[in-house]
């Protein structure tokens, strides 16, 4: 993703973090030149699943519902 929404630019990052069990899909915010890690989609090896967080911050229902479709789509399960 590379959206903008209000005056926010959103990026997601791929995470792989196979020596930790878990693969994620970060979701960064940048507003006036300030970038924050703002949300993520992660699934865990170990439970077999996804779940979705956010790092102390409102975000758009909008830009969630992206978020975690683009991690279906991105993140490979077993």
């Amino acid at each position: 993703m590379n959206r903008d929404h209000s005056n926010a630019q959103y990026k997601t990052v791929s995470v792989n973090a196979t020596k930790e069990g878990y693969a994620a899909l970060e979701l960064h915010r940048a507003i006036e030149g300030v970038t924050k890690r703002v949300a993520r989609v992660i699934f865990w090896d170990a439970a077999g699943q996804f779940f979705f967080e956010t790092f102390d911050v409102d975000i758009p229902l909008e830009i969630a519902e992206a978020l975690i479709v683009e991690a279906k789509e991105t993140i490979k399960t077993q």
